[in-house]
């Protein structure tokens, strides 16, 4: 019995997908990294400017990166203790409490990108599915 074999050639069409899926994906992330960072300017307290002004934000490939880069971030964010009763200058008075609560800018931002993000790969990709 003879056998009869077919070939199919895309033209290169699987690799212009990937390709196409790939930038998709990257525009998705960039686009989810610049909101996340435009939420956080605008919600960050502008006391001294520290904080705000450390802020940073990268997006490569398939991957982003948003966050505060001062010393004093992560005592913002999560919280710190304190030595009651200390005067500080700056303040001009003496400390009373002794454990100051986090902000959870960060934490709250990541929550409301998982939404963000979802939206977006909806309105980049929802007309290509």
């Amino acid at each position: 019995m003879a056998g009869l074999r077919l070939e199919l050639d895309d033209g290169g069409l699987a690799d212009r997908l990937d390709e196409l899926r790939r930038f998709a994906v990257e525009t998705v992330v960039r686009r989810t990294v610049n909101e996340m960072a435009e939420d956080l300017r605008a919600t960050t307290p502008r006391d001294t400017g520290g904080l705000v002004n450390s802020l940073r934000q990268e997006a490569h490939g398939g991957e982003g990166v948003v966050g505060y880069e001062a010393e004093h971030a992560p005592h913002v964010e999560y919280g710190h203790r304190q030595n009651v009763g200390q005067y500080v200058p700056r303040l001009g008075k003496a400390l009373k409490a002794p454990y100051v609560e986090g902000q959870h800018f960060l934490r709250e931002e990541a929550r409301a990108a998982q939404r963000v993000f979802a939206r977006n790969i909806e309105e980049t990709l929802g007309g290509m599915v």
